[in-house]
């Protein structure tokens, strides 16, 4: 499933309700669609926000591969790109005021893999449908 979305939060509500129902379908755990939801939702705020910087004439790219296992989702912006490496630890005393940097440390704590890509204007995440550990493995897949 790929699919094109404008630089709109209200779209990425739906984008995220169209995920859960597709999952749920699938009779995945809620533990692990909790897991999903969140980290989908979180890149494509990143995307709309630090990547296209809320340009309403720039998009999103989501696409998202769905087996009886686990889940592949790619999310793209159309923005400058940045360096996952420096974006600060929000768990660290001098950055828990600090707004930036918490869904970058989601969606790696959520999802089993994550890596970027293209210069970090594409994050490519992957949930196993049996986690029950977090692996916490970066660019893996």
């Amino acid at each position: 499933m790929k699919s094109d979305i404008a630089n709109d939060s209200y779209l990425l509500k739906e984008e995220s309700k169209k995920l859960i129902s597709l999952l749920k379908g699938k009779g995945i755990s809620e533990d692990v669609i909790f897991d999903i939801h969140v980290g989908f939702e979180e890149a494509l705020r990143n995307a709309m926000i630090h990547g296209n910087k809320l340009d309403i004439n720039k998009k999103v790219t989501v696409e998202i591969t769905l087996t009886d296992k686990d889940v592949i989702i790619r999310v793209q912006d159309e923005g400058d790109g940045f360096e996952p490496e420096k974006v600060p630890d929000p768990t660290l005393d001098e950055n828990l005021l600090n707004e930036r940097g918490r869904g970058v440390y989601l969606i790696t704590h959520l999802m089993d893999e994550v890596k970027y890509v293209d210069g970090g204007r594409t994050v490519v995440m992957k949930k196993d449908f049996d986690s029950t550990v977090r692996k916490k493995t970066e660019n893996k897949i």
